[in-house]
């Protein structure tokens, strides 16, 4: 529970939401949740009523939030969602009940612009974990009235989620180890350099990286990615008689910060996932703030794969 936790900035989530993504797990989302996640959100928010104010933090794209406004619409409720999120969003194609919904970016959620006891409901899916636990749980407590129905999924260190996270992690660790990025740029700032001497070094310094980069695809889960930034890389070296230095030094470094900020997420994540005494803790830390019972289960798919941990409000999930 500890900031240690919290990235040094928002970017590589920013970049992450903005082609609308919404979910934040590569493998584990495509348009949505999967099925054991999906429903258990369904059946929490089967208990909506009326006029709720509903706050899902780290939103995201607003995953959680959509299927709450879509539930509630369903059921002809009208509640009212905060969906907010620390980086920038952009929440696109929104659909069913997206007119109860409102997103904010850049509102962390140890610091949440709201009154005192304005919540019925506090949600997140992947959420809190990434946060300062013990100054964002105060905050929700402040934010939520006592009687709040309370529901987070967090992610587990031997999760599914996480582990694939890490087999990621390191594919990109071995590929960024290839120093790819730093002798392509080295090659086009070369490409003034009148002495032959210094743009063979750097050709053939270049030629090494992309030998390496393609040793380093032996074991590695994520092919596609090796292979997109080597053609990636190649194609832009190649046309630079063609489109210049200056435009094929963007193209290389484009890639590579989306390849770092994909490696950061990732990071994030497997920092960030909880075992079962860090789950445990943060049940008794939601009993102290809101003064009664919390249960913390594993979400477990049909086939016995662990997804995360559910704290709910109440009593133990069916």
């Amino acid at each position: 529970m500890s900031s240690a936790l919290l990235p040094a900035s928002t970017s590589a989530w920013d970049q992450y939401w903005q082609d609308g993504r919404l979910a934040s797990c590569g493998g584990e989302g495509g348009t949505n949740y999967q099925p054991a996640i999906t429903e258990g959100w369904r059946r929490f928010f089967d208990a909506l009523t009326d006029g709720a104010h509903v706050l899902d933090i780290c939103t995201g794209n607003g995953a959680v939030a959509r299927l709450a406004a879509e539930v509630a619409s369903v059921r002809n409720l009208k509640v009212t969602i905060e969906a907010v999120d620390s980086a920038t969003i952009n929440p696109t194609r929104l659909g069913l009940g997206a007119d109860m919904i409102r997103f904010s970016s850049r509102t962390p959620a140890e610091n949440l612009p709201f009154p005192d006891a304005t919540f019925d409901v506090v949600v997140g899916q992947y959420a809190i974990e990434y946060t300062d636990l013990e100054r964002t749980m105060a905050e929700l407590r402040r934010v939520s009235r006592q009687t709040a129905d309370i529901r987070f999924v967090t992610h587990a260190v031997s999760g599914i989620v996480v582990q694939e996270a890490k087999r990621q992690l390191a594919d990109v660790e071995r590929l960024t180890g290839t120093g790819i990025f730093e002798s392509a740029e080295a090659l086009v700032k070369s490409s003034t350099d009148l002495t032959a001497t210094g743009l063979n070094d750097t050709r053939r310094n270049f030629q090494n990286a992309l030998q390496a980069l393609h040793d380093a695809t032996t074991g590695a889960m994520d092919l596609t990615m090796y292979r997109n930034v080597g053609a990636v890389i190649a194609h832009a070296i190649q046309h630079l008689p063609q489109v210049g230095a200056a435009a094929v030094l963007a193209k290389i470094r484009e890639t590579a910060t989306s390849v770092r900020s994909h490696e950061a997420r990732l990071s994030s994540m497997s920092r960030a996932a909880l075992d079962a005494a860090a789950a445990e803790a943060l049940r008794v830390l939601a009993e102290r703030l809101w003064s009664k019972s919390f249960k913390v289960d594993a979400l477990v798919r049909s086939d016995g794969a662990v997804f995360g941990w559910v704290l709910a409000s109440g009593e133990k999930e069916s």
